[in-house]
């Protein structure tokens, strides 16, 4: 990966920091919580849809702060936000362990666990590689985006350890501090906006200007993507799929505890399936770069449906493993699908308030599914129905995706050629300006 002056490109520094922030934000959070569900419940003897309610705070006011979020890093790039994030999400992660009653809990997690995750997580870590990079987008945000499982296969192990051996309490103040001390650095030295012109830098070849002068006239703000047909179908294909990914993350352990399945085993299912998701978010990361969009994001949907369908037959080992290799491979790839096809519909230039519009809708979809599934279990003993829900909602979202009209690129290059000469003379002053980007052929 050297570019032209011998350097390695400076995107490559982006993606890191962003592998590390979605493992400590989603991976940290939606992984973490289902290891600490059991023991809560014996805990206060709360049901599973008063705390799956908490866990769904964390999407309902996430939602208020995203569009926010958006714009500020739009604005004055990650930096800032993520700093922010870094330090709420790890005290709060501290504060948990001073719980003693519901409302302390629905708080802790509504307005302040959902501030850090928001401020810290996806919205500033995708917009940060997207504006990164553009001929290598897919893979980029693959790398980027295998943080979250790798925050399940790390945090999950971890928080099990730690529960077994200091109680969930001591658990709580272990992974906070751990957050705030492998996240405050990298974010600071590391994180931040890249030069307007970059796209050109980035390519190091004769094509780069007048590939960005497209990339440049394709973006459109964030008023005019909501007028878009593709940005309702966007928001409901992964409102949906990401309800059944929330609920099926954090009742995974008690669904299989409900089977019969050892509680280390079930543990161990769960950190499974994120390290597989690490292998899926670079496998779709890479297809997302040679196939068209619409048909990896549909296969993508139809593998999490088929790994679905495994989950009640999970008491036999075999098809627990099955359920692990196809479920975690197919929901490792959703994060990045999302993330890529918003850059590839709308552009880069204003990607961080596309997405905070977006996230509303998906996140109170998320909200609202993960109680629902609590409470179908509480009311007739048993996963299977909402799994079977799951599934067709699954379904739909693929439906939803194959009526996309993603825009091919360079459909619009003819008429941004005019601009490419100057385009490429702007981006070789940036390039003066901000030597660290080093060009990069490769990326």
């Amino acid at each position: 990966m050297r570019g032209e002056r011998g350097g390695t490109y400076y995107g490559w520094r982006i993606v890191a920091v962003a592998f590390l922030t979605h493992c400590l934000t989603v991976g940290c959070v939606f992984y973490s919580f289902g290891v600490f569900f059991t023991p809560l419940l014996h805990e206060f003897g709360w049901s599973r849809a008063q705390l799956s309610w908490g866990f769904s705070s964390i999407s309902i006011f996430g939602a208020l702060y995203s569009p926010f979020v958006g714009r500020v890093v739009d604005r004055y790039g990650p930096r800032p936000s993520q700093l922010f994030g870094v330090v709420v999400l790890g005290t709060t992660f501290m504060l948990l362990s001073r719980v003693h009653s519901l409302w302390q809990y629905y708080a802790l997690l509504a307005l302040f666990l959902s501030l850090g995750s928001s401020s810290l997580g996806p919205i500033p870590s995708n917009t940060a590689v997207a504006g990164w990079f553009l001929r290598r987008r897919g893979r980029a945000l693959g790398l980027a985006t295998a943080g979250i499982s790798m925050g399940g296969v790390v945090f999950v192990p971890l928080a099990q350890t730690l529960i077994e051996r200091v109680g969930w309490r001591g658990a709580f103040v272990a992974i906070g501090a751990t957050v705030i001390a492998a996240g405050l650095l990298p974010v600071a030295l590391v994180m931040r906006k890249p030069p307007k012109e970059l796209a050109a830098i980035e390519r190091g070849t004769p094509g780069g200007p007048f590939d960005l002068a497209a990339e440049l006239e394709r973006s459109v703000t964030a008023r005019e993507a909501m007028r878009d047909r593709n940005f309702w179908l966007i928001a409901l294909a992964f409102s949906l799929t990401v309800m059944g990914l929330s609920a099926v993350l954090l009742h995974q352990i008690p669904l299989l505890l409900d089977l019969g399945v050892d509680p280390s085993h079930a543990a161990l299912a769960l950190g499974a399936t994120a390290g597989v998701g690490v292998v899926g978010k670079l496998g779709f990361g890479a297809l997302l770069d040679r196939f068209e969009q619409r048909r990896v994001i549909v296969a993508c949907f139809l593998l999490q449906a088929m790994g679905l369908v495994l989950l009640p037959f999970a008491r036999v080992p075999a098809v627990l493993v099955a359920y692990v290799l196809v479920y975690g491979y197919a929901m490792g790839g959703n994060a990045t699908l999302q993330a890529t096809i918003l850059g590839e519909c709308f552009g880069r230039l204003h990607y961080g308030a596309i997405a905070g519009r977006m996230s509303p809708f998906i996140v109170l979809s998320q909200a609202a599914a993960v109680p629902f599934v609590g409470a179908i279990r509480d009311r007739t003993g048993t996963y299977t129905p909402a799994i079977a829900l799951i599934v067709v909602l699954t379904l739909a979202a693929a439906l939803c995706i194959s009526r996309l009209r993603v825009p091919e690129r360079g459909t619009r290059a003819a008429r941004a050629h005019a601009t490419s000469h100057d385009v490429a003379a702007r981006a070789a002053a940036a390039g003066r300006a901000h030597p660290g980007t080093g060009g990069d052929s490769s990326v």
